[in-house]
């Protein structure tokens, strides 16, 4: 009864998951400018959805190992090492996206576009960077800069039209005429910003 119910949990959390989890706008592409530094955040909730579908199959193998361990055979020295390691990664996996949900952000500035994640920060200065390319299925850009340096922007996050603005104002023009997809992607977000401001402008009239 108990492996039913934990698989039962487990297929709501992929299902729900992966529903909630599904592609959509950023809540809006003009970001609030602070001294000059626009920050981009991703749909509030969203890496605490991830955490959650995180934490299910480490729920499952708990479940499942607390039920061989009630037989004879049990799962031997090999099976509780394997165990400890899956329900390690598991925890591990769930604390990094907890953390995510409040850490994770973009700051974009006329300098450089920089991003924090639990464990670390990147920073790349516009000038420096030598390949901008955009993913059009998973919807981020990628970004990668001197000493293998490597950063995501996801496009779905909040005032991600700032961050197109200013990497076509100054991203070297050689980078940006690699890729003519990325530019027209970069454009059309800069485009589809300013049409969402004279909406807004509109209405405060």
């Amino acid at each position: 009864m108990q492996l039913i119910i934990a698989f039962a949990v487990l297929g709501v959390l992929l299902v729900g998951g992966g529903w909630l989890l599904r592609p959509v706008p950023p809540a809006r592409l003009r970001g609030v400018r602070t001294g000059g530094i626009v920050v981009l955040r991703p749909p509030r909730g969203r890496n605490a959805i991830l955490a959650a579908m995180a934490i299910g199959p480490t729920l499952l193998v708990v479940v499942v190992t607390a039920t061989a361990l009630r037989k004879e055979e049990g799962i031997g020295v090999a099976g509780m090492v394997v165990v400890s390691l899956a329900v390690a990664l598991g925890v591990f996996v769930f604390a990094y996206f907890l953390l995510a949900e409040r850490k994770m952000q973009v700051r974009v500035t006329d300098r450089a576009v920089e991003r924090d994640d639990p464990f670390r920060t990147q920073i790349i200065p516009w000038g420096q960077v030598e390949k901008l390319a955009y993913n059009g299925v998973s919807r981020w850009f990628f970004l990668a800069g001197p000493g293998g340096i490597r950063l995501w922007v996801p496009e779905n996050m909040a005032g991600i039209g700032d961050f197109a603005e200013e990497a076509l104002a100054r991203v070297p023009p050689a980078v940006l005429a690699a890729d003519a997809t990325t530019r027209e992607a970069l454009e059309q977000l800069v485009a589809e910003m300013k049409d969402e401001d004279g909406v807004a402008g509109g209405a405060s009239r």
